[in-house]
């Protein structure tokens, strides 16, 4: 799966709901965990749960729940919560993933019923971070991987600056890659900010993400208009593409640059981003 954007709503703030999906966003993650306090957390999952029941379905592929650290009795409460519901949501957000044997008992949960959700694995503590390789080898085929970096930070004593964040990203990135999986990267925190965001994100894409979580609706415009590709970049993809045939094996010139396997890889990429992003 690839997304290029998230936008999170507190799950005591379900009323927000038709805001958040008249955003744009890929996915609206209904949130258990950071966006809740200790206190709320049982008057936000039996609204959620109140939700489930409800009318859930009449947004479907567009609705994913993030969960508690299965690390915590509420993260064990929130997953046998949903064991019960008739349907689970398009996606379910493992926070805090530290180990591959989390993202085992997860897998293994989530695939009962008619339909699995699609898994997006947050890395998001010094933990998680050196265990990328691992988790991203235990995921289900279609994973995503997620970059916490505000967490990160808050645990390394670290800035939210592109030299902090660096080491983080590319343990995430690298573990996706491996493994064929997508990875979106974290928050931009000042909502307000759009230029900020909008360098964070071409930053983002340029490493190899191919999304980012977002806190606020105003997020999601600037998002997609960094990594959703311009009709230049897939026409000249596509045309890349189209010379392979007459080019033969091997490297080849085209429009004045050398073309090889990396460069065509990247030309697919787009070219299936975009044809995703029609089917939108």
């Amino acid at each position: 799966m690839q997304l290029r954007s998230l936008l999170f709503l507190p799950a005591t703030r379900l009323e927000r709901l038709g805001k958040a999906l008249a955003s744009g966003a890929d996915m609206v993650v209904l949130d258990l965990e950071d966006g809740v306090g200790p206190e709320d957390k049982p008057a936000a999952r039996q609204a959620l749960d109140d939700l489930a029941r409800l009318d859930m379905k009449a947004h479907e592929g567009r609705i994913a729940v993030r969960i508690n650290s299965l690390a915590t009795a509420d993260g064990i409460r929130d997953l046998a919560m949903m064991l019960d519901w008739q349907a689970w949501p398009a996606m379910l957000v493992v926070p805090k993933v530290e180990a591959a044997a989390e993202v085992r008992q997860v897998a293994a949960l989530a695939s009962t019923g008619a339909s699995a959700p699609a898994l997006l694995l947050t890395l998001e503590t010094a933990a998680g971070i050196l265990a990328a390789e691992d988790i991203a080898a235990a995921a289900p085929s279609g994973s995503v991987l997620g970059y916490g970096s505000a967490d990160h930070m808050g645990e390394t004593g670290g800035t939210m600056t592109p030299t902090s964040l660096a080491f983080g990203r590319g343990q995430v990135l690298n573990a996706a890659a491996k493994r064929q999986l997508s990875a979106v990267d974290g928050v931009w925190l000042d909502f307000r900010d759009t230029k900020g965001l909008t360098a964070e994100a071409e930053l983002a894409k340029s490493m190899g993400f191919t999304g980012k979580i977002a806190i606020h609706p105003d997020q999601i415009a600037p998002i997609h208009r960094v990594f959703t590709p311009t009709p230049e970049e897939v026409e000249d993809a596509k045309a890349l593409l189209g010379a392979v045939a007459s080019a033969g094996k091997g490297a080849f010139a085209f429009n004045g640059r050398m073309v090889d396997a990396p460069v065509l890889a990247r030309a697919r990429k787009i070219v299936e981003a975009a044809e995703r992003d029609n089917e939108v």
